[in-house]
């Protein structure tokens, strides 16, 4: 018996093939996300008396595992680890992402701050350590890469920063992921325990110190979902672009060649490109403040003081995995 269950949720269709239970398989988007067997009664012999209870045990059991198809736990190729209590983590290889919300709005957001690396599996060269020469020519500030780098949240390392907003976006792309939103950088950081001034030790949030530490030392630094370092430590690039008041349409222009003198029009509000405060610039926002800003790093810690052709030692990433 073939069954095609056809949900009302854009992009979501699930099979069902019945055999010694139903096991199921649901395409999302091109991809798949394979469920456990569900326990269905399928041996029914003529003359067999169907009851109430049989049908009802069935069906749950059915809703219970289309519900998990619709609102997973983990990402496609992503395994959960059980033994986080309360949290949802999911793994794969050395990259960790938390999960975060219920239902229809769930996203994952990576557990750590963001490394940049030459390969997928967090091999080969990590970027940014220490300059934004480190970056190769084939991945410019500019974005516009010509060979791939993948940003990846693993324990152990120092975060990568030194990135312009256009290098944080290809990479969290290329990683199969993306820069957060606002509302959802926000939501991920809910919970996380503000320390105010505090060196990091003991695991809190590192906003008075001389540097960021490696990922995975915030252990008293986590949000309700199990997201570290989302205070302090590196201010961390968004989605989200903003521009002040405008100016009557007058023109103005990227700095810096790698921008080609593309111009910007209506934009009065300034910016910093990495080299000095430029009129006619969007900015980019940060959120979560940097290392050395004692108190006034927190979850709501927003800075439009930086274009997104800005790169610097305090400014690093963090990236999104919607559904």
């Amino acid at each position: 018996m073939k069954i095609r269950i056809d949900l009302n949720v854009p992009g979501w269709t699930k099979w069902l093939v019945s055999g010694i239970g139903i096991g199921f398989v649901l395409g999302v988007g091109g991809a798949r996300v394979y469920a456990d067997t569900v326990d269905v009664k399928t041996d029914w012999q003529p003359g067999d008396t169907l009851t109430a209870s049989d049908l009802n045990t069935s069906f749950a059991h059915l809703k219970a595992a289309i519900d998990q198809l619709k609102y997973p736990d983990c990402p496609e190729d992503y395994t959960r680890d059980t033994a986080v209590d309360d949290r949802v983590l999911c793994k794969q290889g050395p990259d960790e992402v938390v999960k975060v919300g219920a239902g229809g709005s769930v996203f994952w957001i990576d557990r750590y701050e963001a490394t940049i690396w030459a390969n997928t599996n967090a091999t080969g060269t990590q970027y940014g350590r220490s300059s934004a020469s480190e970056y190769p020519s084939t991945f410019p500030e500019n974005g516009e890469y010509t060979s791939a780098l993948y940003a990846l949240s693993v324990a152990g390392k120092k975060p990568s920063a030194y990135m312009t907003w256009f290098q944080a976006q290809a990479a969290c792309r290329l990683g199969g992921k993306r820069l957060p939103t606002g509302e959802e950088w926000l939501m991920a950081a809910l919970g996380t325990p503000d320390p105010d001034a505090h060196t990091g030790d003991g695991g809190f949030c590192v906003t008075s110190a001389s540097g960021p530490r490696n990922t995975g030392g915030g252990t008293a630094c986590v949000s309700q979902w199990g997201a570290e370092d989302m205070i302090g430590n590196l201010w961390e690039w968004t989605a989200d672009w903003y521009a002040g008041l405008g100016d009557s349409g007058v023109n103005h222009a990227w700095t810096r060649d790698t921008y080609a003198g593309d111009g910007t029009w209506n934009l009065a509000s300034s910016a910093h490109d990495g080299t000095a405060w430029q009129v006619g610039l969007p900015a980019a926002a940060l959120r979560g403040g940097h290392w050395d800003l004692g108190s006034q790093a927190g979850r709501f810690a927003l800075s439009l003081s930086n274009a997104p052709s800005n790169r610097a030692s305090a400014i690093g990433l963090r990236c999104v995995l919607a559904r």
